[in-house]
């Protein structure tokens, strides 16, 4: 709109002057009332695009070097090759400037002498066009890796968002479906018990199960406070929590499934404490996610095995238990089962390159995890 009102100005301001200059050459006066309005019609063309006002401002060349006046062509080839140097192709940039040039030689070759001041004046009109009009398109270029790089940032930070809501939701579900899934089938397996010492056992475990999910909340919620002093320091796996000794949590889950009538049988190979951080961090909220699921979905009393074999290349884990010969309609299972156990662990082991399988194997359910621990990629 403001080009479009530039052209009309320049336009009444031409045709002003012409109407006070009046040669009295009919043929002479038509052909520069003719000039001035495609002078300005080209500039106003610059509105819809560049190249089109180019086109249009050849028919300006010609007028103005039939008539010999050039006030109104040189205001349009400055006008013009700037907007052409800010939008149009480089090609059509270089023709642009060949089309001007050959017109400021031949206006200024004839029909006489050589006119220096008409050839200098157009070509210094055309560089300094030039030249401000790549400096917009530079401008312009760089607006635009800006606005890529701020779309590129909030997409990054979006994505960078979901896997912490992603993380806490692993770890909250870790933290608190193991402890809450003992304390509910340890009160589920004894609400028929008259035995005082059972009935003090299963208070004493739900009591320590309460206490270590109370523990493993306000670590998570240290973390999130970004909260580090000399009473709770900063030791977390890349599981996000504080864990200890991986052999210690072994036990522990072992002892939690001793206590709920199961049978487990463990083996133990290799040096677990060697193990990074991560990846021990990993493969204890593994653990405890399997001894859950045992927990939940395998037949009370049952015998089930726990492996965890540590060398120089990976960590592999193996959980087994007996299924279900049917699955009880509307039962505990079903009420326990939150659909995120298997995905959360899936999930943990990518994050490392690791590898994890899960399903019926001979009547068993078998869980088999493989973490690198070099860096390569499980196989």
């Amino acid at each position: 709109m403001v080009v479009v009102l530039y052209a009309g100005v320049i336009m009444l301001t031409q045709l002003q002057y012409l109407l006070q200059h009046f040669t009295g050459n009919t043929n002479v006066d038509l052909m520069l009332t003719l000039d001035a309005i495609l002078s300005s019609a080209a500039i106003g063309m610059i509105a819809w695009r560049s190249t089109y006002a180019s086109v249009a401002s050849v028919a300006c060349l010609v007028t103005s070097f039939l008539t010999q006046y050039q006030a109104s062509v040189i205001i349009t080839i400055c006008v013009v090759t700037a907007a052409v140097a800010a939008t149009a192709t480089r090609k059509f940039l270089v023709v642009h400037l060949l089309v001007y040039l050959a017109w400021a030689v031949a206006s200024s070759v004839f029909p006489g002498p050589f006119n220096s001041a008409l050839f200098w004046f157009s070509f210094n009109g055309l560089l300094v066009s030039t030249l401000a009009g790549s400096a917009v398109r530079y401008f312009q270029g760089q607006r635009r890796k800006n606005e890529e790089r701020v779309r590129d940032l909030e997409i990054l930070n979006e994505r960078l968002r979901e896997d912490e809501r992603q993380a806490l939701a692993r770890d909250l579900h870790d933290v608190v479906a193991h402890e809450l899934t003992l304390i509910t089938m340890q009160t589920m397996s004894r609400r028929r018990s008259e035995d005082v010492g059972e009935l003090h056992q299963v208070v004493e475990t739900v009591e320590s199960a309460a206490r270590s999910a109370l523990h493993e909340l306000r670590v998570m919620l240290r973390l999130l406070r970004d909260e580090n002093d000399g009473d709770h320091p900063r030791d977390v796996t890349g599981a996000g929590l504080a864990i200890g000794s991986l052999e210690h949590v072994v036990t522990s889950l072992v002892a939690s499934l001793r206590d709920l009538r199961f049978e487990p049988e463990v083996v133990v190979t290799g040096d677990l404490e060697a193990m990074p951080t991560t990846v021990r961090g990993t493969a204890a909220r593994i653990l405890q996610e399997s001894v859950t699921n045992i927990i939940k979905y395998a037949p009370r009393e049952s015998r089930c095995r726990i492996e965890v074999a540590a060398d120089q290349h990976e960590l592999r884990l193996r959980v087994s238990n007996p299924l279900l010969r049917q699955k009880p309609p509307g039962g505990a299972s079903s009420e326990l089962s939150s659909g995120m156990g298997l995905r959360g662990i899936t999930e943990r082991v990518s994050l490392l390159g690791g590898h994890a399988e899960s399903g019926p194997e001979n009547g068993q359910w078998v869980l088999d995890v493989s973490l690198p621990v070099d860096g390569r990629e499980a196989l």
